[in-house]
């Protein structure tokens, strides 16, 4: 087989975790969200879980997953599937990443990037929002 066969992309979700159960394979997407507040930063969190499921995807793939801060063009995380071999363009495959320890430098909007062999296949975006406080709250 010869060129790269771009998959087709049903999902693609950011959450706190993703749990994958050991006898069934099949995912648990726990916390999902578009936005994440923040008192200050820099801001770590945790522990992010990425999502996606495809189709329309035959031979070796290797999946890479990249956080963007886009307000500064900066990757600050990145997810790495091991390699495997996709056998039926019919058959849909779902995946689960999680991301552990990431650093949010500051406000503003962020993209996950899928990549698949190098080449870029879609994104998500999401909001990290620094929260109001409120120090005195009589005035």
């Amino acid at each position: 087989m010869t060129g790269f066969i771009k998959p087709s992309i049903h999902a693609f979700l950011v959450c706190d975790t993703i749990i994958i159960d050991s006898l069934t394979g099949k995912k648990s997407i726990i916390g999902a969200f578009t936005h994440l507040w923040a008192k200050t930063f820099p801001c770590q969190h945790p522990q992010v879980g990425v999502y996606f499921s495809l189709s329309d995807a035959e031979g070796q793939y290797a999946f890479d997953i990249q956080l963007i801060y886009l307000d500064q063009d900066q990757m600050v995380g990145k997810g790495t599937l091991p390699p495997l071999d996709i056998r039926n363009r019919l058959t849909t495959h779902d995946f689960g990443v999680n991301i552990p320890y990431l650093v949010f430098p500051g406000p503003g909007k962020y993209e996950f990037r899928l990549y698949a062999n190098g080449n870029f296949i879609t994104q998500k975006d999401f909001q990290v929002i620094q929260q109001e406080t409120t120090e005195n709250p009589q005035e």
